[in-house]
């Protein structure tokens, strides 16, 4: 009997052991030796359309509709520094459809949409939403994940992704990092990328990231 494991479990247990990051590596170096699969990058017209998201999504949030719960689960400090629309971009281009939002979980144990879904093709580049460090790269529960580290303690997630680059790969912001997966996913019988954003132990939206809803909070230091 096969079992379908939720997405939020597969990225917390992609998560949860991972060392504490370590010094910022050079631009362009990798962290551990690796051979990351040779990718497609988006073609020009579908680069340009991703890089302009950020624009557009930030001149139009006021008419946008958001879903109940999509807050942030955690306390906001007064020595954090909002994260909105400092250079992220889609996980896919051109933009995609969101075919489910995040929904806000009580507790970090309880039932909610840790992530948000995206529409995409199999075989379809996935790239990296901001600069970092691959931290992550490999198989949970049949499914390909990849985690990609940030400043600030962000961690971005991505699933179910095929021709993936290698842990210790240093990525940059709309570079490519794998192709959506075939593997069945939460979306089917459609196929889906499914985006999470983690900041510690606490999920967040990953579309306030391109300043769609709320902000993330990260600490200062």
């Amino acid at each position: 009997m096969r079992f379908l494991v939720p997405a939020a479990w597969v990225a917390l247990v992609a998560t949860a052991a991972l060392p504490p990051a370590a010094a910022w590596p050079t631009t362009g170096t990798r962290v551990a030796t690796a051979t990351p699969t040779s990718l497609t990058a988006p073609s020009a017209p579908a680069a340009a359309a991703a890089a302009t998201t950020v624009t557009t999504a930030a001149t139009t949030t006021a008419a946008t509709t958001r879903t109940p719960g999509t807050g942030i689960d955690g306390p906001a400090g007064g020595n954090t520094r909002d994260t909105s629309r400092r250079g992220f971009v889609w996980p896919l281009a051109p933009r995609p459809a969101v075919l489910r939002q995040y929904e806000q979980p009580r507790t970090q144990w309880s039932s909610g949409h840790r992530g948000v879904d995206l529409s995409a093709a199999v075989g379809q580049v996935v790239v990296s939403a901001g600069d970092g460090v691959v931290s992550f790269s490999g198989v949970i529960a049949g499914r390909g994940v990849i985690t990609v580290r940030h400043s600030g303690g962000l961690r971005t997630t991505y699933e179910p992704v095929d021709q993936r680059v290698a842990s210790g790969t240093v990525v940059h912001r709309g570079g490519p990092i794998g192709t959506l997966s075939s593997a069945a996913g939460h979306c089917a019988p459609i196929t889906c990328l499914h985006w999470g954003a983690i900041v510690g132990k606490h999920y967040r939206d990953p579309l306030s990231l391109l300043g769609l809803g709320r902000p993330i909070l990260l600490p200062l230091g």
